[in-house]
């Protein structure tokens, strides 16, 4: 037989499994628990005292009853569908003393209402037994207001007996019976929840305490290892006993598990102190995740893994975060080549269904024993079996996985059989609410130039092409469409598929940046960087190489062929962005130089010496025809050996002017120096500067220098009189 003592417990385990599978806060949950277990016991109390008010004809407690119970009704629903419990378990409990106050003052004051006031009494005292600050201040605030109230106005209350004596002696105690009894069940309730609560927050702790021992066990693991690794190979390096590559690229991929670890734990840090933020763009998923895939192929052909990626749909548009997204889909292949054995397979499958993006990443190795599977995305915790030991880890990645995963409102889920295979299922809502940015096929993604420059006009500028022109070159198509969708809103994107594509592109619209992949078919980076920087058309333009080749060699060559940065695989989009910014912010010095026309000093920097000469050879091709009515545009590009927009695109990008507006500032400043050191007249100089036009000539002098030919004269004979 069931005895009282063992009702609390019996009603919370009941309420446990309501509430288990929510993602609530222990309080959130103690207080749907309260308010679930209050409303039944209101509802019970509220009951008796209509069935007695019908029983004795006590009309205004009856109301009273048949207005609170579905009041109740609601508020219990209520509470079990939200999900933050403050604000609402406070509101309850004023409406309580509120109405109770109401009803009280009907009636005829406190002495005969029949003990409805301890209703309110009731508020105040189960708002104590939470033991919630916050909740139990404004309540009780609440209640003095009320019970003050009651007691001041209680002379102009109606006098009229709704109950006679005998009436309000049998409600009261039928009141005072059924709060005190509310009160102590509740309070027997409380302490028991407040107890395994308490027992739950130790165990907690203590499991907190040894994940800590095994983390920092872990870690002094994870970091002994390659450091013996890379001090070892180190000393080999500097006593000469080997010269091999082969061991730099030991000491770099061990640096790199170094790094990773690092990375993992500041990460973890992030998210702890609540300053990791989401940064989602709106774009075709399915490239992005392929590319992330493929960055992982190499670590699995070091042990022969064979790699799978497949997509039910070739394109999926939707906001994602890329920073983030990267980590989840890293981290999990990552966990899968690390625990699959030589010769095995490691698959990744995405789809959509029921509105959420589906990413399974699956393997067939070792597997995960089925105790273990719920403790796997815990922080710090690692199986602790020989086969997870070989493999190495510091239970820092899946725990940090899931906190990803979660901050991008989406779920994460294992299935494992041991020595058989493992699945890991990543779910993401699809939504598309952002401005998206299209993904293009690597036929469609190519397109030709997308001006030109006819006669002598300048081309005319939009709020579209002032955007700087950043060229893409990439033989991978899903990278290709990755960083066209990374970059499509700060720049005019210009996408080729080989360094010669590059090439060709480069020198026929002259970009103002230019990101290049170094493993490429035909003509690789290091090639088109070379070609590009000894082009006098193209030597302009900053280089960025981007490539998984990270070695130290590889840089420095890529830099001595002329490279303006250089960006190892995987890149960080906002890293690559500012780069980008700052190399274009560099060039804009060069404004300051060449906008003085011929006045500027031969630089000692070999690439500024480039530039140097073509403003030199543009300069004396200028001057040469300053006289020459007829010199124009065209006749500049003939001298130049340059096409109109090559031309156009190159010296603005030298010196923020087009190349008429410099040719008449140059034809200007020579007509500023004629009227003050020669004899001519303002008609024979307009001639000297190509201007037949007398009009024309002073009409453009005053536009330069803010007075006529005439003007000028007088005021340079007034200067030489005084």
């Amino acid at each position: 037989m069931l005895r009282l003592s063992q009702l609390p417990e019996r009603i919370d385990l009941f309420l446990q499994r309501l509430t288990e599978n929510e993602a609530l806060s222990e309080w959130d949950k103690l207080g749907k628990k309260y308010m679930m277990v209050q409303g039944v016991f209101a509802i019970t109390g509220l009951l008796v005292l209509l069935i007695v008010a019908w029983i004795i004809s006590a009309r205004l407690i009856f109301e009273f009853s048949l207005i609170y119970i579905p009041i109740v009704c609601v508020s219990t629903a209520i509470f079990y569908y939200a999900r933050k419990m403050d604000f609402l378990i406070k509101l309850f409990k004023i409406l309580m003393i509120v109405i109770s106050s109401v009803y009280v003052a009907r009636m005829g004051g406190l002495l005969t209402c029949g003990g409805l006031f301890l209703l309110a009494i009731q508020a105040v005292t189960s708002s104590v037994i939470l033991r919630k600050p916050k909740l139990i201040l404004p309540v009780s605030i609440v209640f003095l207001l009320a019970m003050l109230s009651l007691f001041v106005l209680d002379p102009y209350f109606p006098k009229q007996q709704v109950l006679n004596p005998q009436q309000n002696l049998i409600f009261f105690f039928v009141s005072l019976i059924t709060i005190t009894g509310y009160i102590f069940f509740f309070s027997l309730y409380a302490v028991n929840l407040f107890a395994k609560m308490e027992e739950r927050e130790a165990q907690r702790q203590k499991e907190m305490s040894e994940a800590k021992t095994r983390l920092y066990t872990n870690i002094t693991h994870e970091f002994r290892t390659p450091l013996t690794v890379i001090l070892g190979l180190a000393d080999s390096l500097r006593s000469g006993r080997k010269n091999s590559p082969e061991l730099a690229k030991t000491i770099i991929k061990n640096g790199k598990s170094l790094l990773q670890l690092v990375d993992q734990l500041l990460e973890l840090s992030k998210m702890e102190s609540g300053s990791l933020s989401v940064k989602k763009i709106s774009a075709n998923i399915v490239p992005f995740l392929r590319y992330v895939f493929q960055l992982q192929e190499y670590y699995a052909e070091e042990k022969n893994i064979k790699m799978n990626f497949e997509a039910d749909k070739q394109s999926y548009v939707l906001d994602f975060d890329p920073e983030k997204t990267t980590v989840i889909v890293s981290n999990l292949l990552g966990n899968a080549i690390k625990f699959t054995p030589a010769g095995g397979a490691v698959k990744m499958h995405v789809f959509v269904e029921n509105g959420m993006l589906n990413i399974i990443v699956s393997d067939n190795g070792i597997g995960i024993p089925t105790e273990k599977q719920n403790k796997i995305f815990d922080r710090f915790y690692q199986a602790d079996d020989k086969n997870t030991r070989k493999a190495g880890g510091a239970g820092i990645g899946l725990a940090l996985t899931r906190e990803l995963v979660v901050l991008l409102n989406g779920t994460i889920q294992v299935h494992s059989v041991p020595t058989k295979e493992t699945a890991f299922t990543v779910k993401l809502p699809v939504k598309s609410t952002l401005h998206a940015k299209e993904f293009q096929q690597r036929e469609q993604a190519l397109p030709e130039a997308e001006e030109k420059i006819v006669a002598e006009k300048e081309p005319v500028e939009t709020q579209q092409t002032k955007k700087e022109r950043l060229l893409i070159v990439e033989d991978n198509p899903d990278v290709l469409a990755y960083l066209q969708a990374c970059y499509s809103d700060y720049f005019r994107i210009q996408l080729a598929k080989d360094g010669k594509e590059g090439f060709e592109k480069a020198v026929n619209e002259i970009p103002d940046v230019i990101i290049s992949d170094i493993m490429m078919p035909g003509m690789d980076g290091f090639e088109l960087c070379k070609k590009l920087k000894e082009d006098f058309r193209t030597s302009h333009i900053p280089i960025v190489l981007l490539t998984a080749k990270a070695d130290i060699p590889s840089r420095i060559e890529g830099l001595e062929q002329g490279a303006d940065a250089y960006v190892v695989k995987p890149f960080n989009q906002q890293e690559l962005l500012v780069r980008l910014q700052k190399l274009l912010e560099l060039r804009k010095k060069l404004y300051e130089r060449f906008s003085k026309g011929n006045g500027f000093d031969y630089s000692k920097d070999p690439i500024m010496q480039r530039e140097d000469r073509f403003m030199k050879k543009l300069n004396s091709t200028i001057s040469e025809n300053l006289n020459n009515e007829d010199f124009s545009i065209p006749e500049l590009c003939e001298e130049m050996a340059m096409s109109k927009s090559q031309l156009y695109r190159k010296f603005k990008a030298l010196t923020n002017q087009s190349v008429a507006r410099y040719i008449r500032s140059l034809r200007m400043q020579k007509a500023k120096h004629l009227l003050s050191s020669s004899s001519m007249n303002i008609t024979e100089i307009g001639y000297e500067v190509g201007m037949k036009s007398l009009s024309t000539f002073s009409q453009v002098f005053k536009e330069e220098f803010g007075k006529s030919p005439r003007e000028f004269l007088m005021h340079e004979s007034e200067k030489s009189y005084n």
